[in-house]
């Protein structure tokens, strides 16, 4: 039953992309955070929905006029250097192969990045994509909060299978990020119906980061929880919406949570956090070596080469080939520093952006939409830099989306300035 829902649900999205392809952005999005067809049990699984759902927006935004260029902003060019830069590591990576088939998948993303910020503009559509994104992550929020409190949190949240969020740590990092969209979706929400239900989903979402048994995402919970306190006008409501979700929460959470949080403080005696050290180390011996290139894509896959760069002290079963955890040393590896630097440069460059938004927003009352997603893209890029530093989600979408929404933004603002300029010059003209 599953699998026929979403194959009518997925087939009957295709016409209306092509005759809308704006709607191709969302339905991609839907099926690259959700994976709904994961959710199925036949062949649904296996079909290449995202790829068909990829064609016939590209082939329709061939056709359309209803499409914008590229907001060519600093982050933007910077993506176009990183993709640059990716493609020559590649062609020198150590393990060929696998290296491909990862640039692949990258290049991908970060296509379907660009194709975003030429469809996607106007209040509507930036609204559309953020609740999208929001929901479809939401989703496992919600079923995974639902699910700990039934059972009394004595199993991981985990995502859908072979996906960027399948694994409990991923999917605590995703929640992480699509935390302050639900909040601030729901504060300028009109309908009450949706406000709710948004809140719903985030009370419950912040119970599913704690049961994923994410050490990574208890961290960031924590400091994503500051922020959004920090940052939002209604405190009373917040402390309110969360305060009764920690007290109970306390008293029903199993021992192993306390447990696997307390051996962060001692992670010198945990071998698998020394494993990340010593693939940390690894990486950055690599980067020290190779600056330009690194080791690509993959360079755990060839552990002959690997090994020559790790130090066996910091591991306890000697020198095991892994992947780095973390998002800085994964590009540090595999790249180098030249793409460390390019990397680091369009997180910095993509939170100033939504800082400059906020401020620019405030001046104009029908811009104050803007300040509020661009907000929602800050607090997520925090989430990001402080979870991401223990996972290899180096290459994550929703990470380039929030780029991608970054530029889309600054465009909604210049068009807003020129249209304001243009009339104040004629209206200069006329009093002349």
């Amino acid at each position: 039953m599953r699998d026929l829902i979403f194959l009518i649900v997925w087939a009957g999205s295709l016409p209306i992309i092509f005759f809308r392809p704006w709607t191709g952005v969302l339905v991609w999005s839907w099926i690259g955070y959700m994976n709904p067809h994961m959710l199925g049990w036949g062949m649904v699984r296996s079909l290449p929905v995202a790829m068909a759902v990829g064609l016939v927006t590209i082939v329709a935004l061939v056709f359309t006029r209803d499409r914008k260029g590229v907001p060519w902003t600093a982050e933007m060019i910077l993506l176009v250097l990183l993709a640059i830069h990716f493609t020559v590591t590649t062609y020198f990576a150590w393990a060929p192969e696998a290296a491909w088939m990862q640039w692949d998948k990258v290049m991908k993303v970060l296509l379907f990045t660009f194709i975003t910020t030429m469809l996607i503009f106007g209040r509507f559509r930036i609204h559309a994509l953020l609740l999208v994104i929001a929901l479809s992550i939401g989703f496992y929020g919600f079923k995974g909060g639902l699910f700990s409190l039934l059972t009394g949190g004595a199993h991981r949240v985990y995502g859908p299978g072979a996906s960027f969020i399948g694994d409990n740590n991923s999917l605590g990092l995703a929640m992480i990020m699509i935390l302050p969209m639900l909040f601030f979706l729901g504060r300028e929400e009109p309908r009450k119906w949706l406000r709710n239900g948004l809140y719903v989903v985030a009370a419950f979402t912040v119970i599913a980061i704690v049961f994923t048994y994410s050490r990574g995402a208890l961290l960031g919970l924590a400091c994503i929880s500051l922020f959004l306190f920090l940052k939002t006008k209604r405190k009373l409501f917040f402390v309110v919406l969360i305060l009764p979700i920690l007290m109970i929460g306390v008293q029903f959470i199993p021992e192993a949570v306390f447990e696997r949080a307390g051996t962060i403080r001692t992670y010198e005696e945990d071998a698998s956090a020394m494993g990340r050290i010593q693939a940390w180390g690894a990486a950055l011996n690599i980067a020290n070596t190779h600056p330009f290139t690194g080791g690509g894509f993959e360079n755990f896959r060839a552990p002959e080469i690997w090994a020559i760069f790790a130090d066996p002290d910091h591991y306890f079963g000697g020198v095991v080939p892994r992947a780095t955890h973390s998002i800085y040393f994964d590009v540090l590896g595999h790249h180098g520093w030249v793409g460390f630097i390019i990397f680091v440069s369009i997180i910095i460059v993509t939170m100033l952006r939504s800082i400059s938004l906020q401020k620019i927003s405030k001046k104009y009352e029908d811009l104050n939409y803007i300040g509020n997603y661009a907000l929602c893209i800050q607090l997520a890029l925090i989430g990001y830099m402080t979870t991401g530093a223990f996972l290899s989600l180096a290459y994550f979408d929703l990470f380039y989306a929030l780029v991608a929404l970054s530029a889309i933004l600054q465009r909604e603002v210049n068009e807003k300035l020129s249209r304001e300029k243009v009339m104040n010059n004629i209206q200069n003209c006329i009093k002349i």
